[in-house]
């Protein structure tokens, strides 16, 4: 079973995309609330994916998504965001990211994020 976590000081409103990642059998989703858990997580856990809220309080998803290539480079992230598209591209651009969700990610998106994780891995 491959971790995806999820990163979002209200990460209760984010249960039917949990639900929905969860559904296959394939992901467990572990919920954590801010910035320094979801590093933990990245250096003890080696999740396959995190799906980071735009802001965490302490610092912006974008700071996060920075830090985590320093600690690990190989977790795949999709950031939930508002911004229209070509903003989040141009904020976003040179970080790797795997995609763009909405800020309270839906059951769809949760499938949108299982076929890009499966294209990248093909062990999914």
């Amino acid at each position: 079973m491959h971790t995806v976590v999820l990163v979002s000081p209200r990460v209760e409103q984010w249960q039917e995309f949990a639900a929905a990642l969860e559904a296959g059998g394939r992901f467990a989703a572990v919920s954590v609330r801010s910035a320094e858990e979801a590093l933990a997580a990245a250096r003890d856990d080696s999740p396959v994916a995190m799906v980071v809220d735009s802001d965490l309080g302490e610092m912006a998803g974008v700071e996060l998504v920075t830090r985590l290539l320093s600690v690990n480079a190989m977790i795949n992230v999709a950031l939930a965001s508002d911004l229209p598209p070509e903003n989040f591209h141009e904020d976003t651009e040179g970080l790797g990211l795997l995609m763009q969700l909405s800020p309270l990610p839906t059951s769809a998106e949760a499938g949108g994020l299982v076929d890009r994780l499966r294209q990248l891995t093909g062990d999914i």
